[in-house]
C-alpha cells in the first residue's frame, strides 16, 4: 500500500526552499562581477607585476621524474613566477575556468602547461634579465609582465648565461611562496610538488622557453617630480624610453631631445589624463582604449595619507599640462634630483626626449573649471606656452591682413627656373603662392617678389618659394645652399547655413578654411609637363577628400581643441617634407557655439585662395572647389556641449 505524503513535511519543504536561494546572495562586501568595483579589482591586479620568484632547476623534485631529464646532458635552469593573487573567470557556457595573468601569456605565445615539459618552445620576442636584486620577465614590446625580488646565485647566473636561455613557468600556487605560519626549512619539497601539479591540473600554469637577456640595462621606473624640477613650471612625468619606442619613438609625438635641458615642444597627437590613481597618456582622436591608450603610471599608494599624487595631480590640473620626458636611463627619484642638484638626474635628462602634453577628458574639464574659478586671476603655465601659439597666429594675421587692400603684385621669375620646372607650369602654379612673409627673413613682402625654386627632392618634387629681391634674387637653389623661413598659413572660420551672417541656426555647419603655405609650394612632377600640389597630398592619407557635394569624411590624426576663444587644429601625424601643422584662430561666438554642439569642424584645405580675404558667402565655394581637400575634424573629448 502506498505511503501518503505529510502535508505539513510538504509544506515545510517549501518554506525552507527560499532560504536554498540565500547560497547565490553574495555575502556582504563581497565584489560581483560587472561591477566598478570588480573592474577596479581586476585592473589594480592586472597591473601588479611583482610577484614572488625562485630560481631553480629542471631537476627539481617539484617538477618529478621526467624521462626528458634523462636525456640531456646539462640541468636547465628554470624560473618560477607566482603571484599573490589570481584571476579567475568562469566561462558560463562551457563552465570552464580561465585564469587572465595565464591567458594574457598564452595569447603572447606561451603554452597553458597540460602535457610534458619537452612540449615547451622558445617564444619570440619575450627576455629574461636581472637586476642588482630582482629578476624581470619582459614581453616583446618591452613591458615587463612579471617581476620577482630575487638575488640570483651566481652558479645560477653562469649556467643560463651559458645556455642563453631558461624555461619560465608563471601560475599559482606553484610552491614558491610559503604558506602563513610556515617556514622556508620546514615546506618539503613534496608539498611544493603537490602545489605545482594542482596549478598544472587547474589550467593555471603558463611556460615557454625564454631568452636570457643578461643585465637590464633600460629605465624600467616612473618618476613623478612636482613643478620646479629642473625649473620646468610643470609637474614632471618620466618614463621609460620604451614606453614609447613601442609606438614609433618619441619623435613620433613631437617631442625633442633635451640636450640643453629647455623643454619648448608641445606634443602632438598626445594628451594627458589623470583620475586618483592614474596617469595615462592617450591619443585624443581615438575612442577604442585598447588603440588609444600610449603609456600609463599608476601610483598603488594614491588616498592613503602619505601618497603625493594627489598633490602632483591638482598641481597638474592647475597648470593644465604636464611635461612628459622619456630616457633610456633610471632616473633617481632622491630629494636631491627635486632640487636640481643631483648630477646623474641632469645626466638623464640631457640623454632623453620632453614635451608639454596637455590635459583631456574629463581632467581637462576640472582643470578649465579650476581656472575659471580662480581669484588670482594669473595666467597657469599651460596658458602661457599655447598663449606663444596665439601671438604667432595673431602675428600672422597681422601679415596677411596687410594684403586686404593689395589688388595685384610683381612676381620675378628668372629663365633659370625652367631647368625644374616648363613655363607654363610655373605660371599656372604660381598662381597658388601668396606674398605674406619673405621666406629668408621672415619680414613682410611688398606689391614685388621674387620667385625662387628648390630641388628636385625626393620622388621628384621641386619647392617654388617667396623672397625679397634684396634677400635672395630669383633663381635655383645656389650651391651654397639655402636656410628657408617656415611657410605662413592662413584660415578663417565661418558656418555654411544662410547668406545672411547676422543669422544663424542650429543646423549651420562649422567650417574652416584653410591654406597650410601661403608663401611656399612643393610640386611633385606626374608626367613631362604635369605637376601635382604636393602640399595638400598628404592630407589625403589623413582621410582628407576633394571638394564637391560628398559629405567630408572624418579625418584621421587631425584634432580640434578650444581654448576660451581660440580654435587650435592640430595634425599630429608628422609629415617628412612638411612642417608641424597646427592652426591657432580666434573664433566668433557662434561659431564656437556650433563646434561645440556638433562636436566638431569641417576643415576645407587649399592653395589658391587666401582665405583671410575670403567673405561670408565665399565659405562654402572654397569648400565645394575641386582643387579643395574636405575633412571632419573631431573636437577634442570632453569639450563637447
Amino acid at each position: 500500500m502506498p505511503k501518503k505524503r505529510n502535508p505539513s513535511r510538504k509544506r515545510k519543504h517549501r518554506e525552507r526552499r527560499p532560504d536554498r536561494q540565500h547560497w547565490s546572495i553574495p555575502p556582504k562586501g563581497a565584489v560581483q562581477g560587472g561591477t566598478p568595483e570588480a573592474s577596479n579589482l581586476v585592473s589594480d591586479a592586472l597591473m601588479d607585476k611583482k610577484m614572488a620568484c625562485r630560481a631553480t632547476y629542471l631537476s627539481d623534485p617539484i617538477f618529478g621524474t621526467s624521462p626528458f631529464m634523462q636525456s640531456v646532458e646539462k640541468d636547465i635552469p628554470v624560473l618560477l613566477f607566482e603571484p599573490a593573487r589570481i584571476i579567475a573567470v568562469k566561462d558560463t557556457l562551457t563552465g570552464t575556468v580561465h585564469e587572465m595573468r595565464t591567458e594574457r601569456l598564452v595569447m603572447g605565445g606561451f603554452q597553458r602547461l597540460s602535457g610534458g615539459f619537452w612540449k615547451l618552445e622558445v617564444v619570440e620576442g619575450w627576455s629574461i634579465y636581472r637586476t642588482s636584486n630582482s629578476v624581470l620577465l619582459r614581453d616583446p614590446d618591452g613591458d615587463v609582465a612579471a617581476e620577482g625580488d630575487l638575488t640570483l646565485d651566481p652558479k645560477w647566473v653562469s649556467d643560463v648565461t651559458a645556455a642563453g636561455y631558461a624555461i619560465v613557468f608563471q601560475g599559482a600556487p606553484l610552491g614558491v611562496r610559503i604558506p602563513p605560519g610556515r617556514r622556508a626549512v620546514d615546506y618539503s619539497d613534496q608539498e611544493r610538488a603537490l602545489e605545482f601539479k594542482r596549478a598544472r591540473y587547474n589550467g593555471i600554469l603558463a611556460g615557454a622557453i625564454v631568452k636570457w637577456g643578461g643585465i637590464n640595462r633600460d629605465a624600467l621606473n616612473w618618476v613623478l617630480f612636482p613643478a620646479g624640477v629642473f625649473g620646468i613650471p610643470f609637474p614632471v612625468a618620466y618614463m621609460p624610453l620604451w614606453s614609447l619606442s613601442m609606438h614609433g619613438g618619441p619623435e613620433e609625438f613631437g617631442f625633442e631631445r633635451l640636450n640643453s635641458g629647455y623643454i619648448g615642444a608641445q606634443a602632438t597627437g598626445m594628451v594627458a589624463t589623470i583620475t586618483e590613481a592614474d596617469l595615462d597618456f592617450i591619443r585624443p582622436t581615438e575612442r577604442d582604449p585598447q588603440i588609444s591608450f600610449i603609456a600609463g603610471y599608476r601610483d598603488d599608494s594614491a588616498g592613503s595619507p602619505h601618497s603625493q599624487f594627489t598633490e602632483w595631480r591638482n598641481s597638474a590640473i592647475q597648470c593644465g599640462g604636464v611635461v612628459a620626458i622619456a630616457g633610456p636611463r633610471e632616473m633617481p627619484s632622491t630629494v636631491g634630483a627635486s632640487s636640481g642638484n643631483n648630477a646623474l638626474a641632469w645626466e638623464a635628462l640631457h640623454d632623453s626626449w620632453g614635451a608639454i602634453v596637455p590635459l583631456g577628458g574629463d581632467c581637462l574639464l576640472e582643470s578649465i573649471e579650476t581656472r575659471k574659478n580662480a581669484q588670482s586671476g594669473e595666467s597657469t603655465p599651460f596658458e602661457e606656452s599655447i598663449a606663444l601659439s596665439h601671438e604667432q597666429a595673431e602675428y600672422a594675421e597681422t601679415l596677411k591682413r596687410k594684403m586686404e587692400n593689395l589688388e595685384s603684385f610683381k612676381v620675378n621669375v628668372n629663365f633659370s627656373l625652367e631647368d625644374l620646372m616648363d613655363r607654363d607650369s610655373i605660371l599656372r602654379w604660381v598662381t597658388n603662392m601668396w606674398p605674406v612673409a619673405c621666406q629668408t627673413c621672415g619680414d613682410p613682402l611688398g606689391a614685388t617678389v621674387d620667385i625662387c625654386a628648390d630641388g628636385p627632392f625626393s620622388s621628384d618634387k621641386v619647392l617654388l618659394s617667396m623672397h625679397h629681391s634684396s634677400c635672395r634674387p630669383s633663381g635655383v637653389t645656389p650651391p651654397s645652399g639655402v636656410r628657408m623661413k617656415s611657410a605662413t598659413s592662413s584660415y578663417v572660420v565661418g558656418n555654411l547655413g544662410g547668406k545672411d551672417p547676422r543669422k544663424h541656426s542650429r543646423d549651420d555647419i562649422p567650417v574652416m578654411v584653410v591654406n597650410p603655405s601661403c608663401e611656399q609650394l612643393q610640386l611633385r612632377r606626374i608626367a613631362a609637363s604635369d605637376w601635382s600640389n604636393a602640399i595638400l597630398e598628404p592630407f589625403k592619407e589623413l582621410g582628407f577628400i576633394p571638394g564637391g557635394r560628398t559629405p567630408p569624411p572624418r579625418a584621421e590624426e587631425v584634432v580640434a581643441h578650444l581654448s576660451g576663444q581660440f580654435l587650435i587644429v592640430r595634425v599630429s601625424r608628422r609629415f617628412p617634407d612638411l612642417p608641424e601643422q597646427e592652426w591657432v584662430i580666434e573664433a566668433p561666438d557662434h561659431v564656437i557655439k556650433q563646434i561645440r554642439r556638433m562636436g566638431g569642424i569641417v576643415v576645407s584645405l587649399l592653395t589658391k585662395a587666401l582665405p583671410t580675404r575670403l567673405g561670408y558667402a565665399d565659405i562654402s565655394s572654397a569648400c565645394g572647389d575641386s582643387e579643395a581637400l574636405i575633412g571632419w575634424v573631431p573636437l577634442e573629448s570632453g569639450q563637447h556641449s
